[in-house]
């Protein structure tokens, strides 16, 4: 076999497995130097895709997608595309044909000093990928390796086009998520980052590296420019334009993550290579309404859920093989419910939707994490959670979402210690979310350390006066430090932020704290008459008569909440607002109903 060709200014050496331009060398993965490696050894002949795929993954079985993912690398590293290629034809219907003059090149004799480090270059290799092949899961990648995808600007005035921008950086964050080594800030802390400077967003999300874009549609195509930037001297790593039709929108995702993960890793693992080629549909119509369904469901108000339900089940009905879609819609029925349906009916919905996600894509962990939330928040079926939540860890170990949901599982469960080491996790892994930073301010109240949650609640405010859950957080630990007048404000203030169940209902037993019966007893009456056209908890409504000292009331809300199978009734076992019923046998038989005295 002939060890070293060389073309244009290009220079491979196959025993060293180094592809050169100039002397320089060319970043390139495993499998696309395989591929280029195949082509010269039958440079001239029409080499069959069936040929390639099996002389390239010979002991697996991978779609052609696979090969027409590194294909498309393989042509960025040698600076060609398919329409003016130079070195790989493509024959239509066939497979590749290596075109250039690649005639024998002298060998390089190894002399001195060039073959210490050659030697010492290989040992540094062998090492960093046993150290990637055997490193312990579950912590943050190294430095350098932290990134951002900015929301992509849409160059538009047209509203109905803004989901392009968002979709796709949801799309490429799901996509680069996969990769091993790498870490990669999710969608909630991003979205806050829209029209800053991306070396100061990369610095407020600690990132080294943003990718940065603009979305630009003209009639029925689109352009994509992309640049790669490193944060710590603002150095541009690479920019490029990507233009597609919208009927092939998806090959914007295979061809930007390529390049992305090309740029990160030279070594990509074939598990990670099949990661980042993997399409999870070929039907443009179900992923444009894929992609306009995360986006309206990304805006948390009832139009949005209402919105992202119709587009994630018209993706389904487009593609019922699309498993991110049925993720996706797990995700949009459970933050609807509460608030756009009761628990009964959206939990229902969301569990058979995460299920049909797993069935589709075992390793797809976002939908274990919907499975375990459903597990916790609604069947109260702890190991099937604690195994779900387990899944979802071993199958990205830096999926901030996956830690949070898990801490608060453990919370439920009376795990407190654990439980904060979790969510402080999540709150590493996505620094900018208002959801991982008040929820660790609760599990730090639930814990009794009143001064560290207040600490924690105060910071989230900080951030966002506007997030009312930490306003409701902060009137807890208030109440719990005996200040029940602050708890009445910080109350009112944040029910003119959202009029819901939840803050007329927090704001009711600060009332009955502060003494204020008759106020709270209005409250009360509000509150039922809420229920007859919307869903109210009664484990809320039985906050405040425990408030008020009146125990039957309490226990007849909390047998409601049981029967409507309400959220918060899994935290039973840890919440300061009931422990004036824990003396109460009723309150020690609803434990032993939820499995929660043990």
């Amino acid at each position: 076999m002939q060890q070293v060709y060389e073309f244009g200014p290009f220079r491979v050496d196959l025993r060293r497995r180094v592809l050169e331009r100039d002397g320089a060398p060319v970043v390139l993965t495993g499998k696309a130097f395989e591929i280029l490696a195949a082509l010269l050894e039958r440079r001239g002949e029409i080499v069959d895709k069936e040929s390639l795929m099996k002389a390239v993954w010979r002991d697996t079985a991978v779609e052609e997608n696979n090969l027409t993912v590194n294909i498309s690398w393989l042509r960025k590293a040698l600076g060609e595309t398919p329409n003016d290629p130079q070195y790989i034809l493509t024959i239509p219907g066939r497979g590749y044909r290596f075109i250039g003059e690649a005639p024998v090149a002298p060998q390089r004799r190894p002399v001195g000093p060039y073959f210490a480090a050659a030697g010492l270059l290989f040992l540094l290799v062998l090492s960093g990928s046993l150290w990637m092949k055997f490193r312990p899961l579950g912590r943050s990648s190294a430095p350098g390796n932290r990134i951002a995808v900015l929301p992509f600007r849409v160059l538009s005035s047209d509203p109905a086009n803004a989901y392009l921008g968002a979709g796709l950086t949801d799309a490429l964050i799901t996509r680069l998520a996969n990769l091993r080594g790498v870490t990669v800030r999710p969608m909630s802390s991003v979205l806050r980052l829209t029209d800053k400077d991306p070396f100061a967003a990369g610095r407020e999300v600690g990132a080294d590296i943003v990718l940065d874009g603009k979305v630009q549609q003209m009639a029925n195509n689109i352009r994509v420019s992309v640049q790669m930037l490193r944060v710590k001297d603002g150095a541009s790593m690479w920019a490029d334009t990507f233009d597609e039709n919208l009927t092939t929108l998806f090959a914007l995702e295979d061809s930007i993550s390529a390049r992305v993960a090309t740029s990160l890793s030279q070594n990509l693992s074939g598990v990670e290579q099949g990661s980042i080629a993997k399409r999870n549909t070929r039907n443009a119509d179900a992923y444009q309404n894929y992609l306009r369904g995360r986006y309206y469901a990304s805006r948390y108000t009832e139009e949005g859920y209402r919105k992202g339900l119709d587009y994630l089940q018209k993706a389904i009905a487009a593609d019922p093989g699309y498993a991110l879609a049925y993720s996706g819609l797990a995700d949009c029925y459970y933050d609807a419910s509460n608030m756009l349906l009761p628990p009964q009916e959206a939990m229902v919905k969301a569990k058979a939707a995460g299920r049909k996600a797993a069935e589709l894509d075992p390793a797809l962990a976002d939908a274990h994490v919907s499975l375990g939330i459903v597990a916790s928040k609604f069947d109260w079926d702890w190991p099937t959670a604690e195994s779900e939540f387990q899944a979802a860890l071993r199958l990205n170990p830096n999926l901030s979402s996956a830690h949070l949901w898990y801490g608060l599982y453990l919370a439920e469960r009376g795990d407190l210690e654990r439980a904060v080491s979790e969510v402080r996790r999540a709150q590493e892994l996505d620094p900018l979310s208002t959801d991982s930073s008040s929820y660790l301010a609760s599990v730090l109240y639930w814990s009794r350390n009143n001064p560290a949650a207040m600490d924690q609640v105060q910071k989230t405010l900080d951030f966002d006066s506007a997030y009312f859950p930490a306003q409701i957080t902060k009137a807890w630990i208030l109440e719990a430090e005996g200040r029940p007048l602050e708890a009445v404000a910080v109350c009112e203030k944040a029910k003119s932020l959202a009029d819901t169940s939840w803050t007329a209902a927090a704001l009711g037993r600060a009332l009955a704290l502060a003494g204020k019966r008759d106020e709270a007893k209005q409250a009360l009456e509000q509150l039922k008459q809420r229920s007859e056209r919307e869903f109210v908890p009664g484990y809320d409504v039985a906050t405040i008569y425990a408030a008020l000292g009146q125990r039957d009331e309490a226990f007849a809300e909390l047998q409601k909440a049981y029967n409507q199978r309400a959220e918060w009734l899994g935290y039973l076992k840890v919440d300061p607002q009931l422990d004036t019923l824990r003396s109460d046998p009723r309150f020690r038989d609803l434990l032993r109903r939820l499995a929660l005295d043990r």
